[in-house]
C-alpha cells in the first residue's frame, strides 16, 4: 500500500535530516513524498510593519527584498528535496506555499499519512533565527501522526511506546504499529507502562496492547517501572538506543498528561537525541 508522507522543509540541518528519514520510511512503504516549502509572507509582512512611521519606503523595499529572497530560497529547497528523493528512487512531489508554515503543512497533512519535520524547526528563517512553535502545533492538531527528527538521524528498527492505556496512546500505538509494520525488517517494539504496577486495569490494558501488536508480528517486550514519564521514558530510551519514542499527546492524570504542553515536552525535544512519533 503506498503512503504519503508530507515532509516540512525549512532549510535547516533537522530539515534535510527530515528528507533522509522521509526517504527511508517512503521505500519500506513505497511511498510518495511530499516536500512543503513555505514563504511566509505574513510574518514577512508584519516584519516590515515594524519599522515605524517615516520609514514608510524602507519598510516596503525590505519587504520586497525579503519576498523575493524566501521566493529563491524555497525553490531552492524544493529543488534539493526533488534531487535527494530521485537519488533515493523516491517517488515526490513539491508544494510551494504563501502563507503562514503550520497552516500549510496543516493543509498538505490532510491528504498524508504521516508529517516528517526537523525536532528543531525554523519556517519563519527571513525573519528570525530562532526555532519556531510549528513542531508543537502541529502535535496539538492531530490531523496525522507526526515523525520529529534530530540532525543525523535514522530510522530505528526499535521503538518504544509509552502507553498508559488511555485512547491518546492507544491511538498513537495503532497508528505507528500499522505504519512500521509495512517494513519487512520492523524488529523489537517495547511496550513502557510508566505508574503503578498493581492496578488491574492497567494490566489488562497492557495485556490487551501485547497481543495487538503481536499481531502484527512485532518481538514485543513490556517493561513497568515507576516514576515520572519524563524521566522514566528518557531513561528507557537510553537504555535501548537507538529507538524511536512513540507517544500520544494526551494520558491519565499522573501518568502521561498534557505530555506536550509542560515539562515532558520540553525534555524530550530538548534531549534532540531521539525520533519522536507522536499523535494526538
Amino acid at each position: 500500500m503506498s503512503r504519503r508522507i508530507v515532509v516540512g522543509l525549512d532549510g535547516t540541518e533537522y530539515s534535510q535530516s527530515a528528507v533522509r528519514v522521509a526517504c527511508i520510511a517512503a521505500q519500506a512503504f513505497d511511498g510518495v513524498l511530499v516536500g512543503v516549502a513555505v514563504v511566509d509572507k505574513p510574518g514577512i509582512d508584519a516584519s516590515a510593519r515594524g519599522a515605524g512611521v517615516g520609514s514608510y519606503h524602507y519598510a516596503k523595499s525590505l519587504r520586497k527584498h525579503r519576498l523575493s529572497d524566501a521566493e529563491d530560497r524555497t525553490h531552492e529547497m524544493l529543488e534539493a528535496f526533488e534531487a535527494e528523493c530521485k537519488a533515493a528512487n523516491v517517488r515526490c512531489e513539491r508544494a510551494h506555499h504563501h502563507g503562514v508554515p503550520f497552516q500549510a503543512i496543516v493543509d498538505e497533512s490532510r491528504y498524508a499519512d504521516l508529517i516528517v519535520v526537523g525536532i528543531r524547526t525554523n519556517f519563519h528563517f527571513e525573519t528570525s533565527d530562532e526555532h519556531g512553535d510549528t513542531l508543537r502545533r502541529l502535535m496539538q492538531v492531530g490531523v496525522c501522526p507526526v515523525l520529529a527528527v534530530p540532525k543525523d538521524a535514522s530510522l530505528p528498527k526499535r521503538a518504544i511506546i509509552a502507553y498508559d492505556g488511555s485512547i491518546h496512546s492507544a491511538r498513537a500505538m495503532r497508528h505507528f504499529v500499522q505504519l512500521a509494520s509495512a517494513r519487512p525488517d520492523h524488529g523489537e517494539l517495547i511496550l513502557l507502562h510508566v505508574g503503578e504496577e498493581s492496578k488491574s486495569d492497567d494490566h489488562v490494558q497492557l495485556g490487551r496492547a501485547h497481543k495487538y501488536v503481536e499481531g502484527y508480528g512485532f518481538d514485543v517486550q513490556v517493561i513497568r517501572r515507576d516514576g515520572e514519564p519524563d524521566e522514566v521514558i528518557e531513561q528507557v530510551a537510553e537504555e535501548f538506543d537507538p529507538s524511536i519514542i512513540v507517544i500520544g499527546a494526551y494520558g491519565r492524570k499522573g501518568i502521561i498528561q498534557n505530555l506536550f504542553f509542560g515539562s515532558t515536552a520540553d525534555r524530550l525535544i530538548k534531549n534532540e537525541r531521539f525520533p519522536l512519533f507522536v499523535y494526538h
